[in-house]
């Protein structure tokens, strides 16, 4: 049974996000992406300093809670001039996977954007991972474009944009 609660993080929950996404990382994205590039962008994106920084800059970093236990997290940023919500990160342990928490999630994350005002929430997602982008189809996000983006130490970033508006929902 669901209780799907979401949590502000703090700082002091940085080791936290970084032991799930360590764990949800190399547990999903093995057939996606190369483990190469699984270590290189956990090394980037889930330092200390970088969660850090971009909860000072005003990122939100928010826990996923079933119950007490803590079993995913997310983050996203509004621009308000924009009028838009750019969700960066929705990861779910992968043995909780088709139990509703990934579509709660986006719930929570329209119930946010349209509190903040926003006319439309966007994210990338892995061309190649397929059960994510089924996912954001579901809740109505359609493929707006095709993006590689050069990340360094000899690796792409190969996504689709997607969106979905808020006036959908």
């Amino acid at each position: 049974m669901l209780n799907v609660t979401f949590a502000r993080a703090a700082a002091t929950d940085i080791p936290l996000l970084q032991t799930l996404a360590h764990e949800i990382w190399r547990a999903h994205f093995p057939g996606i992406i190369s483990f190469a590039q699984i270590e290189y962008m956990l090394d980037r994106m889930y330092a200390t300093e970088v969660i850090d920084k971009e909860m000072r800059a005003g990122t939100c970093w928010e826990l996923i809670r079933n119950g007490e236990e803590a079993v995913g997290f997310l983050s996203y940023s509004h621009l308000p001039a924009a009028a838009l919500l750019k969700l960066h990160k929705l990861y779910v342990q992968v043995e909780r996977h088709g139990q509703g928490l990934g579509r709660a999630s986006l719930g929570h994350v329209m119930e946010v954007a349209a509190a903040l005002g926003a006319r439309e929430v966007s994210l990338y997602v892995n061309k190649n991972n397929q059960k994510a982008i089924r996912v954001y189809e579901r809740a109505g996000f359609t493929i707006a474009e095709a993006v590689t983006s050069d990340i360094g130490g000899g690796f792409v970033m190969d996504d689709y944009r997607m969106r979905v508006s808020c006036t959908q929902k």
